[in-house]
């Protein structure tokens, strides 16, 4: 089969009969899922599109500090230029195409190609290139680091590869800007990290996020604590790419854990409260490409999809605390990660077998419940939309 002709239903794509079946919604259908020619498109039209969180201030305290990070075939690298200033740049020397850095993560005073030693300052500028002075073959100036949009919300940080710098976060954000405040999501370090690979179509595993319709009988652990009635009346909040709003939680459960008991010292403005409020929490996150940060009380909870191929997604989950809490003292990581990491492995089994079921030849969406999967159509309804931009 030509390109042409598998990537026609994208661009003649009709959205009502796409995503409904007479009177019930359904999901895409199958080929969205299991076709690369698809995955090719997503690329220009998505993944370069949107904000992808890349993590937090912490991971940058000093001049110099960088972390790369990986996206569907691109290299990113963040570094801070200055004491009050993060800026990215693709990884990508200017001469020859050869990574600059690759360690996951280091402290620089400059940034030198290890091919042919062509040196650029910290804010991406070419500075020096061997046998080739500035202005004698070409100008400097013209051949600096190409630039990546950096976003920083209360501490956390996005970026964006594409040419066009997505909408501020601030500014789609401002419902909670006094729970964030009042939580200092600026102050956290990080605690713990796990990263899952998973044999999925990355839409799968954004629509098994999207509903909780497969908690009660799949997610035991995180049942514990969360509300899952609020959870299913509050599926249809996520209606467009930027969505805020907490994990509900039971009445008298403090925070999302094994028991609902606090797991790490309280946050902000409740780190000296003797009469911590139940279920208090805040959050927000961005689609199609899943980013979702989670406060709660006591720590927080960070989610990000690195899409690598039409069938294989990278899920990491990390979790953070106050800046100054001690671990073995104040928290104990694995305490700390139970409730998610139980899930998120439940959740990889779950993705990988809707996606070999996809796979067959026979699959055709069914009906989607209107109360409890609600978010899903909303959701695939923004991808249709982007999808089909010229």
């Amino acid at each position: 089969m030509s390109t042409a002709t598998e990537i026609e239903p994208i661009k003649i794509i009709d959205f009502p009969e796409t995503l409904n079946n007479g009177s019930y919604s359904t999901i895409l259908s199958r080929e969205f899922y299991t076709s690369s020619k698809v995955f090719e498109e997503e690329q220009k039209k998505i993944f370069s599109k949107q904000w992808l969180l890349s993590g937090h201030i912490s991971d940058l305290p000093n001049i110099g500090d960088y972390v790369t990070q990986t996206f569907a075939g691109e290299s990113v690298l963040i570094i801070r230029t200055s004491e009050s200033e993060i800026s990215g740049f693709l990884n990508v020397c200017r001469h020859r195409g050869h990574q600059l850095c690759s360690a996951p993560k280091g402290n620089i005073k400059k940034f030198t190609c290890p091919y042919h030693h062509w040196t650029y300052g910290l804010n991406g500028n070419l500075r020096h290139v061997p046998s080739m002075p500035d202005g004698e073959v070409f100008d400097y100036k013209e051949w600096s680091l190409w630039p990546v949009h950096i976003d920083v919300y209360h501490g956390f940080v996005f970026y964006c590869t594409g040419e066009v710098r997505p909408p501020s976060l601030a500014d789609k954000f401002k419902d909670i800007e006094e729970d964030m405040r009042k939580l200092d999501a600026c102050n956290l370090k990080e605690a713990a990290r796990e990263r899952y690979e998973i044999r999925t179509n990355w839409k799968i595993l954004l629509e098994n996020y999207l509903e909780c319709y497969h908690c009660a009988g799949g997610h035991a652990t995180l049942c514990v604590t969360v509300d899952l009635p609020a959870m299913h009346s509050r599926t249809d909040e996520w209606q467009e790419p930027y969505f805020s709003g907490r994990v509900p939680l039971k009445a008298g459960m403090k925070t999302l854990s094994v028991d609902g008991n606090i797991v790490a010292p309280p946050l902000g403005d409740f780190r000296d409260s003797n009469d911590l409020p139940d279920s208090f929490g805040t959050g927000f996150g961005v689609l199609p490409v899943l980013s979702r940060v989670i406060l709660h009380v006591d720590h927080v909870v960070t989610h990000t999809m690195r899409p690598v191929a039409f069938d294989h997604v990278e899920w990491e989950t990390r979790w953070y605390v106050r800046g100054d809490a001690v671990q073995g003292k104040d928290y104990d990581p694995e305490i700390l990660k139970k409730p998610w990491d139980v899930t998120n492995s439940e959740d990889k089994s779950f993705c990988e077998s809707t996606f070999r079921g996809i796979s067959s030849q026979r699959f055709t969406p069914g009906p989607l419940d209107p109360d409890r999967e609600s978010a899903l159509p909303a959701a695939l309804r923004a991808y249709l939309e982007m999808m089909s931009a010229k």
